[in-house]
């Protein structure tokens, strides 16, 4: 794995990429006389374009499975509660189309601002949010940040089911996602994600000094409070995710 041999290839993809689909669109804009039938398929190639194109973003970022130290990080000062209302507000659409709704707690008590990369950072957030919304079509998911010993914590809970003990254990190891998203019941061969976001969203926060967790997130059979002896089962799961921090001189994008 090198850094410079995944710049490369993503360039380079991306290019051919990027013509294909300003072809599509200006036949899909100008072309003023196509029929249904070839409108239709412009439409599923662009559909397909873009998804490619985040799966191009994914693997650009896949440097991020593999630590290093010496890895430049654009560092500055921000806000943890308006990077995740970024986070959220970029895949907005994607939850709109899979009838999910976001709702969002944000009211920490303490000072919420770190210094990081904070691009960086909001890629991860999306790789965590992106995944609880794939799995969640028509339910619902929470999202809060809070202050901990630690510093801001997010957490992202889906109710989009339980997730079997062997690939929960693996579920932030590369491709170990796949296991945990329902097949497209349109289409269901088409791949929205490579398999890797959670473990560049965790190796990302590992090199900010924080980390990525995911257990069960249980409720109570009767749907009643918490309360010592009571039955629980598990309806989803939740992430944790620790911003950690880094100085200000960590490494900076240079010049």
């Amino acid at each position: 794995m090198n850094d410079e041999f995944f710049a490369r290839v993503g360039h380079d993809l991306r290019g051919e990429l990027a013509t294909m689909l300003a072809g599509v669109h200006y036949l899909l804009r100008y072309q003023k006389d196509l029929g249904a039938g070839p409108r239709d398929m412009l439409e599923r190639v662009r559909g397909a374009g873009e998804r490619l194109k985040r799966l191009l973003d994914e693997f650009d970022n896949s440097i991020w499975l593999r630590a290093d130290a010496s890895r430049p990080m654009a560092i500055a000062r921000y806000d943890a509660v308006e990077l995740v209302r970024r986070a959220a507000a970029h895949l907005e659409g994607a939850a709109a189309a899979r009838g999910v709704g976001i709702s969002f707690d944000a009211e920490p008590e303490g000072d919420a601002t770190l210094e990081g990369d904070p691009e960086l950072l909001r890629v991860a957030l999306e790789y965590v949010l992106g995944f609880a919304i794939l799995r969640s079509r028509d339910r619902p998911i929470r999202v809060r940040v809070a202050i901990a010993d630690v510093g801001p914590v997010v957490t992202v809970v889906d109710e989009a089911g339980p997730v079997a003990p062997e690939p929960l254990a693996r579920l932030l190891d590369p491709f170990g996602e796949r296991a945990a998203i329902p097949a497209d019941p349109v289409a269901p061969r088409r791949r929205e994600r490579l398999g890797l976001g959670l473990a560049i969203a965790r190796g990302i926060l590992d090199a900010h000094g924080g980390g990525l967790t995911v257990e069960p997130s249980p409720e109570r059979r009767d749907g009643g409070a918490s309360a010592s002896g009571a039955v629980y089962a598990a309806t989803g799961l939740r992430f944790t995710c620790t911003l950690g921090g880094v100085e200000g001189n960590a490494h900076p994008e240079p010049a």
